[in-house]
């Protein structure tokens, strides 16, 4: 039987989708009340805190993301806030009073709103010692850049290509590589974030719109033995890259962050993977905590939030925003994602 909830109405930034490719993230979301629906078994409500922009809200905002865009469903895909009803059992009742990050349930609302209900295995209780900004940023690029590291290491590698390295994921991966002894090999295409990746411990940080770049990427992975290319870029990039690595090494393409519209969003190097043993996978955290189990999870959930008291993994914020700012906040996260996260106060 369906649990009531004692809150009755919610406020957040709904989908508006449109067709129109041109039109600015601020103009595809409007703000909507709405009422929150009884708890299924398994869910929670949660009060929200705080919730990032991350590229796949921007992606899921043009109707592009892997999930079938659902319009007029509050958007975002992970928060933080405090579970303060359940109809999970156990661990939802456990969970009551909790501080947790959370990911949003597919298929419902997103977490863009005063309140959002989710499963309550999509929330993870967070230490005390992590602000609500940061915990709210927790789940999708940490995790991510931990999983990827970690799969890069089963695959032998001695040293990783990371493109759009001055993204939070690639930040990320710089930071946990270098804590486990793996170098890294950036490339970006702003010349003001070579500085700050060699400052986090980038091995090797490159211009991609240098005249000699492929030829030094070329050079570069075959001296450091660089198997393993972990892509947010997608579309060309992809096979440019591959190009210069060695033979039997594998991408792991985990986004798209390529300019283009098309749905597909990816060129492979079909001529490499035949003859060169090239290898390309996919990876999506939503499947990796949805196919994992539970300790696995928890223990995921742990060494992030470690990491994150070690100071090894800190989300670059560059401005928190209320309902009545994020427009404009969101609009300037889409043209410039190095400079730091965009953050929600949703009850503020």
């Amino acid at each position: 039987m369906n649990k009531p909830t004692s809150v009755k109405l919610n406020l957040g930034f709904a989908l508006k989708l449109s067709d129109n490719a041109e039109l600015a993230s601020s103009s595809r979301i409007s703000l909507q009340e709405k009422p929150i629906p009884a708890l299924k078994p398994g869910q929670v409500l949660v009060k929200m805190l705080t919730a990032p922009v991350n590229p796949s809200d921007l992606v899921y905002l043009l109707g592009k993301y892997g999930l079938p865009p659902n319009d007029n469903a509050y958007v975002g895909f992970e928060g933080c806030g405090i579970v303060i009803e359940a109809n999970a059992g156990l661990y939802g009742k456990w969970l009551v009073g909790k501080r947790v990050a959370l990911s949003a349930q597919p298929g419902i609302d997103g977490v863009w709103a005063n309140y959002a209900v989710t499963k309550a295995n999509y929330c993870l209780p967070v230490r005390k010692d992590i602000s609500d900004e940061q915990a709210a940023t927790l789940i999708v690029n940490p995790c991510t850049s931990v999983c990827l590291v970690e799969r890069a290491i089963t695959l032998k590698a001695k040293a990783i290509v990371v493109n759009a390295a001055a993204s939070q994921v690639g930040k990320g991966v710089i930071r946990y590589a270098k804590m486990l002894g793996i170098k890294t090999i950036a490339t970006v295409r702003s010349h003001s974030n070579i500085a700050p990746l060699q400052a986090l411990g980038a091995a090797h940080v490159l211009l991609t719109t240098t005249d000699d770049y492929q030829a030094q990427l070329k050079n570069l992975c075959a001296q450091n033995n660089a198997t393993v290319l972990l892509d947010s870029v997608a579309d060309i990039d992809t096979a440019q890259v591959l190009k210069a690595m060695p033979n039997k090494s594998t991408a792991i393409v985990y986004g798209r962050l390529t300019e283009t519209h098309d749905p597909v969003g990816g060129k492979f190097p079909v001529a490499d993977v035949i003859f060169r043993e090239m290898n390309i996978e996919g990876f999506w955290l939503a499947n990796y905590i949805s196919n994992a189990n539970p300790l696995q999870v928890l223990r995921l959930s742990r060494k992030v939030q470690k990491l994150f008291s070690q100071g090894v993994f800190k989300t670059d914020i560059y401005k928190v925003v209320d309902f009545s700012d994020f427009g404009e906040a969101i609009d300037h996260y889409a043209q410039h994602k190095s400079d730091g996260k965009v953050i929600l106060y949703c009850n503020s």
